[in-house]
């Protein structure tokens, strides 16, 4: 563990804590707690001549208590992973051995993806970073399909602890208020017949001011939008959720999901650029998805199916 993640965990607590206190309490000098805080600008350890407080959205997570949220909810998971820092938490889960339902969260990234390659942004300690991994025995689900019920799955979780106005893009982010909340990614690994299924979530929390600026787009944080946010609570719904959707696609009710997808898709009868990989962009109106989970765009009177992995959509 790193002296950072140690005092993340003692200011855990909400309490203001001394730098002699942290000190004796890890048995370093106040200078090396100092120096760790200060390497830490973008999570925001108030420091004040009585000590350092967190505010509750930066408050590092808790295996027990999310282990406890779970068992709450019901869905079976085989084991939870927290780490302080990770090359990316759908790679980790990837790596991993064992065929059951095995859950990652990390405080940090340092090779976090997004789609097309693309880097994630995240606050330490202010975002969730989460991945979930599964293997489906008996023939592969569509990937496309799977990714538009991953949408599904956190916008319900998000509904269930109070944050509505939220929509979904084609095909694998959250917005509200057409500002980009949260990123999803999901990977598979394996053959048809066992299917290793990975859905990575990166859900912005509370965003430090380093990470703003690193942002290339518009974005929303939850702590903005609802009081006292609890991430353990948010990534148990999140798992919860996620499972009963893969349960349901299993169950044959991927229409019904695509249904509740369309429902909430941000830019249905708008104008958008696609960019597609190695050919050029092209104009036209967002309409529909298929059974297979692609994007129709009508462009210029010629329906064009966009298939997932392959473009970025943005409104014009």
């Amino acid at each position: 563990m790193s002296l950072i993640h140690d005092i993340m965990v003692i200011l855990g607590d909400g309490e203001r804590h001394s730098g002699v206190a942290l000190a004796s309490r890890l048995g370093v000098t106040r200078a090396a707690v100092s120096k760790a805080v200060g390497a830490l600008a973008d999570a925001p350890i108030q420091v004040s001549r009585k000590g350092y407080q967190l505010p509750a959205a930066f408050r590092p997570l808790d295996r027990a208590r999310i282990l406890g949220f779970l068992a709450e909810r019901g869905p079976a998971v085989d084991d939870v992973h927290i780490l302080p820092e990770v090359d990316s938490t759908n790679a980790y889960v990837l790596r991993s051995a064992g065929e059951g339902v095995v859950v990652c969260l990390a405080e940090r990234q340092s090779a976090g993806r997004g789609r097309r390659g693309r880097a994630w942004q995240a606050t330490p300690y202010g975002s969730l970073l989460l991945s979930v991994g599964m293997t489906l025995q008996g023939g592969g689900p569509a990937l496309g399909v799977l990714s538009l019920a991953a949408g599904v799955a956190v916008q319900r979780a998000l509904r269930g602890l109070g944050v509505g106005d939220t929509a979904l893009k084609w095909p694998n982010d959250v917005l509200w208020q057409a500002r980009k909340l949260a990123g999803l990614l999901v990977e598979m690994r394996g053959e048809p017949e066992a299917l290793r299924v990975v859905l990575g979530v990166g859900l912005n929390v509370a965003v430090g001011p380093v990470t703003a600026r690193a942002i290339d787009q518009e974005w929303a944080e939850l702590s903005a939008l609802t009081p006292h946010v609890d991430r353990d609570r948010l990534a148990a719904a999140i798992v919860g959720e996620w499972l009963d959707v893969v349960a349901a696609y299993r169950a044959g009710a991927a229409a019904a999901l695509l249904e509740e997808w369309r429902t909430h898709h941000a830019f249905a009868g708008i104008a958008v650029r696609v960019h597609v990989a190695d050919a050029p962009a092209f104009v036209g109106i967002a309409e529909d998805v298929t059974s297979e989970g692609a994007l129709l765009v009508n462009a210029g009177g010629a329906r064009r199916v966009v298939r997932s992995g392959e473009v970025s959509v943005r409104p014009l």
